[in-house]
């Protein structure tokens, strides 16, 4: 008998809010959406910006979540991270 682990036991990060890695994204994302994610990192994305995330993904715009989608936890860490890597003028 084979026990298959369930989902539960996946080692890959669920994506609970439907934005793919934000590593791949955010650093192709142009920089007037940048702009406009960054004036309020609580806010809801606008439905452009998560069409453009998911087109620079290359991810099927059929699997674009249909309700507000928000940055997690993990996507804000990135975002300092990285705004305190560059030089962001």
């Amino acid at each position: 008998m084979t026990i298959i682990d369930g989902p539960e036991h996946d080692e890959r990060p669920a994506r609970t809010h439907g934005l793919p890695p934000i590593g791949l994204w955010w650093p192709m994302l142009e920089r007037p959406l940048q702009r406009e994610v960054l004036e309020n990192l609580d806010a809801p994305l606008r439905t452009y910006v998560v069409r453009r995330i998911f087109d620079l993904c290359e991810l099927d715009a059929q699997a674009i979540p249909r309700t507000g989608v928000r940055l997690g936890v993990n996507e804000r860490a990135y975002i300092a991270g990285w705004m305190h890597a560059v030089d962001w003028s």
